[in-house]
């Protein structure tokens, strides 16, 4: 990320605060901005992957009665969630497959 001490390569946030504002006070600066951006971006993330579902669902069952959108994010996490779970991609294999061949259609 950042090289400004010769030799000394600063690969996360944290570690580039502490170089540039102290051991402790680097961590107090770093850490809340971090966890503020953190935060925002699950959800943000949550509510997109909700809003997709209900889309797809509202799509393809114009008679099916509507569902609040807390359910869905609901939804979208409880499947994250599991996924996250999972050692590594290979394991989810064959999701990837179905991503690929909705790509295709």
């Amino acid at each position: 990320m950042h090289e400004m001490v010769p030799g000394k390569r600063f690969d996360r946030y944290h570690e580039l605060g502490q170089e540039a504002f102290g051991e402790k006070l680097g961590l107090y600066i770093v850490v809340p901005q971090q966890l503020i951006c953190e935060v925002g971006v699950n959800i943000v993330y949550m509510v997109t992957g909700g809003a997709s579902l209900r889309k797809v669902h509202n799509t393809v069952c114009d008679t099916c009665p509507k569902i609040k959108l807390t359910y869905f994010i609901m939804i979208f996490a409880s499947v994250h969630f599991v996924l996250s779970h999972l050692p590594n991609f290979n394991s989810i294999s064959g999701v990837s497959l179905a991503a690929a061949v909705m790509s295709l259609t």
